[in-house]
């Protein structure tokens, strides 16, 4: 384990103060933690792990108990599967064959990670244990997708649902970790509310060109012979399928450009933004993002890029001039 970059904002999370008064009451004997951020998981793992072992019960992760914890010393504390791959058969009976051990202090724990990436044989062979672990025993299973794991398996759990955490607490939590404005803006627009995600987004400088090229193609989307200049886009030619996703974000941006709602940008990129805002009506934007999730359907599809391109700047073009 290592010591969370997000710490403050998953202290404030709803995840963490469920378990938190879960501890104040006494931990229950199997939890399932579920994000599709697999850093985030493991990042909550250390928290918890450190709220448990902890001197003073705070996760101080200063004391001598949460240093183990984050140096990974701590002998009662088991971290299993941190690559995030399958687990097979053996690996659970490892585990089930230490779970008897005594801890050495009051409690033992096991952080899974990706336990939805179990075979199913591994799965139904940890149901007894989940069901019937000895009572100072506490098992933390991490999921990307409930889809993963059997009925039978959640059924044993009290489940812990991460937030999809809103834009701006992404933004602050990227400013903490000393992010530009522009970048840390950028991240949460893209990130989809995971702050892993928005964090390899905010020290990725391609995410902040594609994001500037979504804006110069619909600055450059005036009339027909435009489509020509836009289709000179650096990242529409690269990537076409990360590009859509970030010409979606900023088409939203833009949305929230003509009503008047608060942008993180700096004043150059609000600027841009409040430009192009000018030139669409708010029904024009909203049929443009609906023809970018049609292109992203068709290219999912492997139809021919260069002709979903156009297709889709043509489309744009002409929804803004209908819908002056």
């Amino acid at each position: 384990m290592s010591a969370p970059l997000f710490e403050n904002t998953l202290r404030a999370s709803r995840a963490f103060d469920l378990v938190s008064k879960d501890m104040a009451l006494g931990l229950g004997h199997a939890y399932m933690v579920v994000s599709p951020d697999d850093e985030i998981v493991k990042e909550f793992f250390t928290l918890v792990a450190a709220k448990m072992y902890c001197a003073s019960g705070r996760a101080c992760m200063e004391c001598r108990e949460c240093r183990t914890v984050i140096d990974g010393n701590n002998p009662d504390l088991f971290l299993i599967n941190p690559q995030g791959e399958k687990i097979k058969v053996q690996e659970v009976k490892d585990m089930i064959s230490s779970v008897s051990i005594r801890p050495l202090g009051k409690v033992k724990a096991y952080f899974v990670c990706r336990a939805d990436l179990m075979t199913p044989d591994a799965q139904n062979k940890l149901l007894k244990t989940l069901e019937e672990p000895p009572s100072d025993v506490v098992i933390f299973l991490g999921a990307g997708s409930e889809a993963g794991v059997l009925d039978t398996v959640k059924s044993r759990c009290r489940k812990v649902y991460i937030d999809v955490f809103d834009r701006e607490t992404v933004y602050n939590a990227l400013k903490e970790l000393g992010c530009r404005d522009e970048d840390a803006a950028i991240a949460a627009a893209c990130c989809e509310g995971q702050l892993g995600k928005a964090r390899v987004i905010a020290f990725s400088p391609e995410y902040g060109e594609r994001y500037s090229d979504a804006l110069t193609l619909l600055e450059k989307l005036r009339r027909s012979r435009d489509v020509l200049d836009a289709e000179g886009v650096p990242s529409l030619k690269t990537d076409e399928g990360e590009f859509l996703k970030v010409l979606s974000v900023a088409l939203r941006d833009v949305i929230s450009a003509k009503e008047g709602a608060p942008l993180f940008f700096g004043a150059e990129t609000v600027s841009r933004l409040e430009n192009i805002a000018k030139g669409f009506s708010l029904r024009a934007l909203a049929l443009s993002l609906e023809a970018v999730a049609r292109a992203q359907e068709k290219l999912s599809y492997s139809v021919n890029a260069a002709a979903v391109e156009d297709s889709l700047l043509f489309e744009i073009l002409e929804v803004k001039h209908k819908w002056q």
